[in-house]
């Protein structure tokens, strides 16, 4: 299990947008994690052994900054305070950008934070979908967020929801996100998650989301940044590490421990973080414990937790046996594969072929150009990697 490579807090589930696709299901719950849950769930993940020379924690699931700033001031001291010296802290924020003021520009730099901002596009597109509450479009309220950011002389990056919408747009996206000032910029398909039962993607060819990619990675090398785009730097790093490392990219959402999300009472769960504060008929609310009141490691041993982790591993195999791709991604998102396919035993996904497929197949058409000769397709034949192995007890 493990190692940890990134603690989710949940610092509020309150969001002061509305927008059309949020699979949140709490999302107008005034309340802010506690300070003692801040504090256990550190200190579980020490006892466990499983946090290496940095820890990452990324405060998601709700917009973020509506636990203000004096809770990061607060919560930075307290996980500073516990961790052990050497232990490198970073600090992970998505957020609307919608609140951000020079006050918070001042946490950034004061704790490092690592700031991602939210934002679809160029207006038109953007406020049909990241709604206020008041049914106002958020956009201009992020731009004057961006040129905060950018006065204060600190970084950002952009991640895009990918719509039907969008797909007829791409440079005007590239080009108007480019011009924000982001660092890099990244795109998550709409998905099928939590209580967003119905995404604009089911349907969509995958040649049709080829061409919004390929026009992406086309600007992205017209800029002399071919990384630029988060999913063709991923692309590239799985290509690379297929070819010459031999051996496949291993998912962090099939790892065990790997990911640890917690929400503001301390309800802790494991593998994908959109599985926290959801429910099944056979897995019951994916929880793993609380922090205040169970070990982590005790509970790793019950029923429940096997159950999920066996079934998961299952998938992954499945996924290894029948998948030309699997090296590149390591076996889908459980997350995707449950609320897409009921059950995380399935392969195939809709996310798995807009996120994974087709962002691959464009970045391979790319380096098979760059290196004007045609790279050795067995990387894209069956799988000849090593059995994945169980991971877990029972």
């Amino acid at each position: 299990m493990g190692p940890l490579r990134l603690l989710i807090l949940q610092a509020t589930p309150f969001c002061n947008l509305d927008c059309t696709y949020c699979y949140l299901p709490d999302k107008g719950v005034k309340k802010k994690m506690s300070d003692d849950v801040i504090a256990k769930a550190v200190e579980q993940v020490l006892q466990l052994d499983i946090v290496g020379e940095e820890l990452s924690i990324v405060w998601h699931a709700g917009e973020p900054l509506a636990a203000g700033i004096n809770f990061y001031r607060k919560a930075h001291k307290i996980i500073s305070d516990i961790l052990p010296s050497g232990t490198k802290l970073r600090h992970c924020i998505q957020t609307n950008g919608t609140l951000i003021q020079d006050q918070w520009c001042e946490l950034f730099k004061d704790i490092n934070m690592s700031v991602g901002i939210s934002i679809d596009g160029p207006p038109d597109l953007n406020d049909r979908f990241r709604i206020m509450k008041s049914g106002q479009g958020s956009t201009s309220r992020v731009e004057q967020a961006i040129s905060c950011m950018k006065k204060n002389d600190y970084g950002f990056h952009t991640i895009s929801v990918v719509t039907k919408d969008s797909l007829s747009m791409p440079e005007e996206i590239f080009r108007y996100l480019h011009g924000l000032g982001a660092d890099t910029i990244a795109f998550n398909v709409e998905e099928v998650e939590g209580v967003h039962e119905e995404s604009s993607m089911n349907g969509i060819s995958e040649d049709e989301y080829k061409g919004f990619l390929k026009v992406l990675h086309d600007l992205s090398f017209e800029i002399g940044n071919v990384n630029y785009v988060r999913e063709f730097r991923q692309a590239h790093q799985a290509i690379m590490t297929s070819i010459v490392k031999k051996r496949p990219t291993m998912s962090m959402e099939n790892r065990p421990l790997s990911i640890l999300n917690v929400d503001i009472d301390g309800n802790m769960s494991t593998y994908s973080p959109e599985l926290l504060g959801m429910k099944h008929p056979r897995y019951g609310d994916f929880l793993i414990g609380n922090v205040l009141k169970e070990s982590i490691k005790e509970k790793l041993s019950d029923k429940k937790f096997n159950r999920m982790a066996n079934d998961i591993l299952k998938g992954v195999k499945n996924c290894q046996s029948e998948c030309s791709y699997f090296h590149f991604c390591g076996g889908g998102a459980p997350s995707n594969k449950l609320f897409e396919n009921g059950t995380f035993e399935s392969t195939e996904t809709m996310h798995c072929r807009m996120s994974r497929k087709v962002v691959v197949d464009v970045a391979m058409e790319r380096v098979m150009d760059l290196l004007g000769e045609k790279i050795d397709q067995s990387i894209l034949e069956h799988p000849k990697s090593e059995e994945v192995t169980h991971v877990v007890g029972g």
